[in-house]
């Protein structure tokens, strides 16, 4: 068995496909051992995660149909960062797809996404002390609402309910925080 290892080269990179929303970067490298190979990788922006938290410890979700899947996922509020720094994309997509304002936004961590495919960053936040306006979704979005406890959350992805991966991540994310902190 060999050992891991960061000794790797990057040999030569360049953008094979791009469109608005990503590009995928073909690069030749020399592995630790000496031999080469190609690697496709995904760059795209970071995103951000919302954990929308009512005063009365409801959490607050979207459920849309996703085509990619061909089928209905329930999610907290993401999305991506685009030339924006996370904070403020946690802070639209609150408004854009919940029609809140958070008085509070607290930052619960960051993992890699889908470190095998892609150098995408996602970033989780904690909205609390909400304040409800009016949802401005992007074309092509369709939501609806659903409000769940804490446990029922847990259940729905216990039972698999909730396949999404970064909502299960988040969800995980909050667990942790409700463990140190009071809420």
């Amino acid at each position: 068995m060999s050992k891991v290892s960061t000794n790797w080269k990057t040999l030569s990179s360049k953008i094979d496909y791009k469109n608005k929303y990503w590009e995928i970067w073909k690069d030749e490298v020399e592995f630790p051992d000496g031999k080469t190979g190609t690697f496709y990788v995904r760059r795209k922006s970071p995103f951000s995660v919302v954990i929308p938290m009512s005063a009365d410890k409801k959490l607050h979700l979207v459920k849309q149909f996703r085509y990619h899947i061909k089928n209905i996922s329930l999610e907290f509020p993401m999305g991506f960062v685009e030339g924006k720094n996370p904070y403020d994309t946690a802070v639209i997509e609150l408004e854009e797809e919940m029609g809140m304002k958070a008085d509070k936004l607290i930052e619960l961590g960051w993992y890699w996404y889908g470190p095998g495919t892609t150098d995408q960053k996602c970033y989780v936040y904690l909205a609390t002390d909400l304040e409800q306006g009016e949802s401005k979704p992007e074309e092509g979005e369709f939501f609806e609402y659903v409000d769940s406890t804490f446990e029922e959350m847990g259940q729905l992805i216990s039972q698999r309910k909730i396949l999404d991966g970064p909502t299960i991540v988040a969800y995980h994310y909050l667990e942790e925080y409700i463990k140190k902190n009071e809420l």
